[in-house]
């Protein structure tokens, strides 16, 4: 009885310090490329380059170029992390396309998701190639 109570008194440690201990990741650290890529194939970070990144209006608004580099249909996910004029998080753009054939190139504009006075800074914070839905 007593061990049953102590391996289960061990288990509920061992996850709660496993939820407690999330770090915060640095741009591109959540930068994936799944199956749908060859190993030969660039990486996906590779894929995805911001055009412009304006914030003369309310809303910031960021352009990006997306293209398949590789040799099958793929999905991309992006995040553009916006940091305003000191360099502090000010909020971020998604683009997401279900289906993009090999080497096709998708040129979109993108809102940010938080209004930022003043001039800001846009990096691709994650990219994700997944197979396509």
């Amino acid at each position: 009885m007593k061990r049953t109570i102590a391996g289960v008194l061990l288990g509920v440690v061992a996850l709660t310090l496993t939820a407690c201990g999330e770090e915060k990741q640095p741009p591109g650290a959540d930068v994936i490329q799944t199956s749908a890529a060859t190993s030969a194939a660039p990486d996906v970070a590779a894929d995805v380059k911001v055009t412009k990144c304006d914030s003369n209006s309310y809303t910031p608004k960021i352009t990006i170029e997306v293209t398949n580099s590789t040799g099958e249909d793929a999905r991309y996910a992006v995040t553009i992390a916006i940091k305003d004029a000191e360099g502090k998080a000010a909020g971020e753009a998604l683009f997401a396309k279900n289906r993009m054939t090999p080497g096709q190139k998708v040129t979109e504009e993108i809102p940010g998701d938080t209004p930022v006075k003043g001039k800001i800074t846009c990096e691709v914070a994650r990219a994700k190639r997944l197979p396509p839905k």
